[in-house]
Parts: C-alpha cells; structure tokens; sequence
C-alpha cells in the first residue's frame, strides 16, 4: 500500500471514529434546526443562522484531526456545522463547501 492510499484510510477511520464520538456526546451538544442541502444546492442557498461554510469546512477538518468537543465548548465551530460537515464527508459535498466559503469570504 503506497503513503497517500494508507494517509487517505487513516482519514477516513479518523473520521468514522470521530463520529461515533460525536454521536456519543450529542445529549451534550445543543443541536438547532437545519437543512442539510443537496450537492447542487450548497452554492445558492441560504444557510441556517447558525451554519456558515467556513465553519463546515472547519468542522470537517476537526473530525479528522482535531478536538471537535472543545471546538464546540470555544465557540468556533457550531453543532449544526459539525452536523453537516458530517454529511458533506459521508457524501463526498466537501469541496463543494469549500468553494462556497472561498465565494462567501470575498
């Protein structure tokens, strides 16, 4: 097995692993009403009060190397953006997040 395929498993256990952690803790975790969006809608939509795309990206990168707990316990990340990180991993939506929080930032 090359480097970048035993990188790219690693991520995705990290990432399983974070979610059940995630869905450990979620009693803890204030949860609030959002839509998780459709690949073809990311771009247009208007998002949660509660979600930006910087923040799902964020997230998604605290799932596979990062403390999510205390990232929601600081602020910087909200549940709702964990969530739909979540999904946007599961999905293969991510990038397409990205390109929303490159849009959103200019």
């Amino acid at each position: 097995m090359t480097q970048s395929a035993r990188s790219a498993v690693s991520a995705v256990a990290l990432a399983v692993a974070s979610s059940f952690v995630l869905v450990g803790c979620a009693t803890s975790v204030p949860t609030s009403t959002t839509t998780i969006l459709a690949a073809d809608e990311i771009l247009t939509a208007d998002l949660a009060s509660d979600v930006t795309a910087r923040g799902v990206v964020l997230a998604a990168v605290l799932l596979v190397a990062g403390d999510v707990e205390a990232a929601l316990d600081k602020g910087v990340v909200t549940a709702a953006e964990v969530n739909t990180a979540q999904v946007a991993v599961d999905e293969g939506t991510l990038d397409v997040w990205r390109q929303r929080a490159e849009m959103d930032s200019k």
